[in-house]
């Protein structure tokens, strides 16, 4: 199955609106590892056969991880997740509290990218 990917643009509006209604500061911090996190979902689709879940999770822990925006890059990292699981007919199953805790764990660097697809996994369902 082909996924929809998402594109610079959309993940850079995600970002934008994320900070108007929850506030922070707007910019990248470093373009090269916003363009290394967009890349590896789309990777792991390509090279490894990753799965829809694998994918969403891969956004989530990379756009966390790469500390690509000055603010917001968990949030940005759950919107782009959840954007991309809504995109190819999936739905997250999980709380504002649940990805909360997941994120800064992943930015904390006390969980590895296996947790965070062990927890897509468990929380997105297909209509």
């Amino acid at each position: 199955m082909a996924y929809i990917f998402l594109r610079k643009s959309e993940i850079l509006a995600l970002h934008a609106g994320l900070i108007e209604t929850s506030g922070g500061a707007y910019g990248i911090r470093s373009e090269g590892g916003l363009e290394s996190a967009l890349a590896a979902a789309e990777n792991r689709y390509l090279y490894e056969d990753a799965g829809l879940t694998v994918c969403a999770a891969t956004y989530a822990y990379h756009l966390t991880q790469s500390h690509a925006f000055i603010d917001g890059n968990k949030r940005v990292g759950a919107a782009a997740a959840e954007a991309f699981v809504m995109l190819n007919n999936g739905r997250l199953d999980a709380t504002n509290d649940e990805l909360i805790e997941l994120l800064l764990a992943v930015a904390s660097g006390d969980v590895s990218r296996a947790v965070v697809e062990d927890f897509f996994a468990q929380h997105t369902s297909f209509d």
